[in-house]
């Protein structure tokens, strides 16, 4: 995979991060989050960024990959068999013991706000103009407020956002609906890429080193996703989807060496996840599924990314997805199943992606069957399967191969569906989004864990907090009879 976040920083930033491990407390804080004592807006900066790691890996919960059995469990099966059903408002990023897992709300959240206001402010902006232009440093803070927010809805649903950050004037916030979240994060992306001009880029800018050019890019990149995420509630050429798509898609990421990774280094505080769980704690919780490994190896596909998304089995040589949501009675050896390919699990230093042009180009082939953009549906399809056949490092041939399989090889009448199985495939290694399209788009079809332990259906959202019913209880209320049950089968306001 190629690299297009810049490492200049070295990370340095991260190691003097003032977070510490905190729920968010809608009520019974006496602290004013709102007006920090002291702002370092690089230090904010980069604690934000380096929580994002939470979002676009397996740290702190499996639960996506599971879901869109991507993996499966080997022990602990409970999560493959939705056992868990509350989840709280917190997020395991970059950082051990106290520095890893914190509010969202009151850390990476707060600290961007906080990069906004000490820079809007005319009292503190021009002191603030040492840490890069005051406008880009609020450009880059909007854009990631909106990363952070379509992550929490795609996740809960109706969130605390107008309300959330009102500290000891609004400890009791109320939730707003994802149409509003969504479009006041619209309004975000929109705000920043106007503001963006020729000064500094920010100081403590883990990504990109201040290149305000790159955040354009993903600026663009985000709002395009997010939008194709609007298509069955806009599906209408010139509606509000329609029209935020074509607007970003010229700015978006335009090939796979501007594919978006999150970047890791080899401080085992801030290393790739995945080698702490496989190898700093020797654990083997998750293997590949046998509904990917069947998938792939079908005759019809013989799909050339498995041996990048897999080990062979130690025992057979050859690769072996288990039994999704088994009930975990009796005893498989490892040897006997295919983990995750050693470099995605094993090497520190490995990237996860963000977004990838596979991504962008499945979305565009989205949108010629929506009617939104011209061109042709089938090009767009066979461009985002050479380019995650690029990302993975398969070959231009093994590539034109596959697609031309006829499990692969694209037929108009099952456009949707062919587009959608495909991106299933190109998201791996990207629990989130794997399970927002997936939800979103109902392709493949998958069967829920064989031995279920909480309703009936594979969870298509997380559930509240635990303590959200006695903490916030009338915005909770309000919530949830605006969106229906607090439970893993309620769907999102998108996914209809």
């Amino acid at each position: 995979m190629k690299k297009i976040i810049y490492k200049a920083f070295a990370f340095t930033a991260i190691l003097s991060l003032m977070y510490s491990c905190e729920s968010y407390d809608f009520g019974g804080t006496n602290d004013n989050l709102n007006n920090p004592s002291t702002a370092i807006p690089s230090s904010l900066l980069t604690g934000a960024q380096a929580k994002l790691s939470g979002a676009v890996t397996l740290d702190g919960t499996a639960t996506p990959s599971l879901y869109v059995q991507h993996l499966s469990q080997t022990q602990y099966t409970e999560e493959s068999r939705y056992q868990t059903i509350n989840f709280s408002w917190n997020i395991t990023g970059s950082g051990t013991g106290q520095q890893g897992n914190v509010g969202i709300y009151n850390k990476p959240i707060l600290a961007l706000q906080t990069i906004i206001d000490v820079n809007s402010d005319p009292e503190t902006a021009t002191a603030m103009s040492a840490f890069g232009s005051n406008n880009n440093q609020i450009a880059v803070a909007k854009i990631l407020t909106a990363y952070y927010y379509q992550w929490m809805t795609d996740r809960w649903g109706m969130l605390p956002y107008s309300e959330a950050l009102g500290g000891v004037a609004s400890p009791y916030p109320a939730y707003d609906s994802q149409e509003a979240i969504y479009k006041g994060s619209f309004d975000q992306i929109d705000e920043a890429l106007a503001q963006m001009d020729a000064g500094a880029g920010p100081d403590g800018d883990i990504f990109y080193g201040g290149d305000m050019t790159k955040w354009k890019k993903f600026a663009n990149t985000l709002k395009m996703n997010m939008a194709i995420r609007l298509a069955k509630v806009y599906p209408a050429a010139g509606d509000y989807a329609a029209t935020k798509f074509t607007q970003a898609m010229p700015g978006a990421i335009s090939s796979v060496s501007e594919n978006i990774m999150f970047p890791f280094i080899s401080d085992d505080q801030y290393d790739n996840p995945y080698q702490d769980d496989y190898i700093d704690d020797a654990r083997t919780d998750e293997c590949l599924s046998d509904v990917l490994v069947d998938y792939m190896q079908d005759p019809t596909r013989n799909d050339p990314r498995l041996p990048m998304f897999g080990e062979p089995a130690v025992s057979t040589g050859t690769y072996v997805g288990l039994q999704y949501g088994w009930d975990g009675a009796g005893t498989i050896p490892n040897d006997d199943v295919s983990f995750m390919n050693d470099n995605l699990i094993k090497n520190g230093e490995t990237e996860v992606p963000m977004f990838t042009y596979a991504q962008v180009s499945f979305n565009k082939a989205e949108a010629v069957l929506l009617g939104w953009i011209g061109g042709n549906a089938q090009t767009f399809y066979e461009d985002g399967i050479k380019a995650s056949m690029e990302q993975w490092g398969v070959s231009s041939a093994d590539a034109t191969t596959y697609i031309g399989m006829s499990g692969v090889a694209y037929n108009a009448s099952t456009g949707l569906q062919q587009i959608a199985e495909q991106k299933w495939l190109a998201l791996f290694y990207q629990p989130y989004e794997a399970w927002a399209e997936w939800r979103r788009l109902d392709f493949p079809v998958l069967t829920p864990a064989v031995d279920i332990l909480t309703g009936t259906t594979i969870p298509v959202r997380h559930g509240y907090p635990s303590a959200e019913p006695s903490q916030n209880t009338a915005s909770y209320n309000a919530a949830v009879n605006a969106q229906g049950p607090d439970a893993l089968s309620t769907k999102l306001w998108w996914d209809k």
